[in-house]
């Protein structure tokens, strides 16, 4: 029975407290959900796809990280430092240099369509993986956006779609299985049609290394950065996967910080960084997101708040931070078996449509 309503600091939103929610023991978190659907973003960088797949994709094929791409173009690679001889170090610094030195756009336009191939034929392996944890593990109202240009993200959504209602996915950096309306916001695949006005959809584009991104300039691009921003500033729970907001991605720092900061739940939000580098290292790249300490940084997937609390990632952290009650752990549940994960989450989604 409900006993009384509480209002966060610089928010309208009522959060109902329940005297039955004490112990929240992981069978109650299996019921129906029991705050409002206040969203959780997930930024994906390329340390998230490495992580989701160590071993390589089902062909064994790496996940590269940005400073491993040089490895995949090779000698194209080489001959284009070559000729144009960039006076900065790094895969995107020196990128980003010789496009704006105007003078190589054939032999870049050679090794964006190496790199487009390389991640193209990137293919999801058959057994369980952490991005179907993670799609399985959020709700509708949850959003995950992605800075990785590989497909496998988007085919965890696929192929986990018809178990639950799934999370919006955006691709902040473009995807090679990225297929959409021009005219309407819709996610599908080749050979598919909007559903709206019956158009073919086109692919995606990648957006490559640039020193000063402008994202509105694409407007495809700019429609995802839109929805992500919206989405962090109604939303109460941030995670960051394997991405270190290098230098070059200052104007993506700053338009998700620019949504992030207008959140009503500021005072009581929640940051979680799931990344291997040191802990102090992490806190400070982030400390502007942060607010008042309220974070947490762990180094796996299944240390993270969706492996534990999966599809109740707000029940948990509200119950902590308005009320002081700690939830037990329903997770995580970690098994190769994709039919076995998907009947888990299966019955946890269950219970939201009641």
């Amino acid at each position: 029975m409900i006993t009384a309503a509480v209002k966060t600091p610089n928010s309208n939103t009522e959060f109902l407290h329940s005297s039955s929610l004490y112990p929240l023991t992981k069978e109650k978190l299996r019921g129906k959900p029991f705050f409002p659907a206040v969203p959780h973003v997930v930024i994906l960088g390329a340390g998230a796809s490495k992580a989701a797949f160590p071993d390589g994709d089902k062909n064994r094929k790496p996940l590269p990280l940005l400073d491993d791409l040089p490895n995949i173009v090779g000698k194209t690679w080489t001959n284009v430092l070559t000729l144009a001889s960039p006076p900065v170090s790094g895969f995107e610094a020196q990128f980003s240099w010789i496009r704006k030195c105007g003078k190589f756009a054939d032999e870049l336009a050679r090794v964006e369509a190496l790199l487009f191939q390389y991640f193209d034929e990137l293919e999801l392996p058959d057994i369980a993986t952490i991005y179907d944890c993670l799609v399985l593990g959020l709700r509708a109202k949850d959003t995950i956006a992605t800075f990785n240009w590989d497909p496998l993200l988007l085919l965890a959504h696929r192929r986990n779609r018809h178990v639950a209602e799934l999370p919006d996915l955006r691709f902040l950096h473009g995807s090679v299985a990225y297929f959409t309306c021009p005219d309407h916001d819709v996610l599908g695949s080749a050979n598919e049609r909007c559903p709206i006005c019956g158009k073919s959809l086109d692919s995606g584009r990648l957006f490559y290394p640039e020193a000063d991104k402008d994202y509105a300039k694409h407007a495809i691009i700019h429609r995802d950065w839109q929805a992500v921003t919206r989405q962090l500033s109604k939303a109460f729970h941030l995670t960051i996967f394997g991405y270190s907001g290098p230098e070059t991605d200052y104007n993506a720092r700053q338009l998700l910080l620019s949504g992030w900061g207008k959140s009503p739940l500021r005072d009581v939000s929640h940051v979680e960084i799931i990344d291997v580098k040191d802990d102090g290292q992490l806190r400070g790249c982030w400390r502007e997101f942060i607010p008042y300490h309220h974070d947490m940084v762990v180094s796996d997937f299944w240390q993270s708040t969706i492996a534990k609390w999966p599809r109740r990632t707000a029940d948990y952290k509200l119950s902590a931070s308005l009320y002081g009650i700690p939830a037990e752990p329903m997770g995580p549940l970690r098994t190769n078996s994709l039919a076995e994960l998907q009947e888990w989450h299966a019955a946890i989604a269950e219970a939201e449509a009641r």
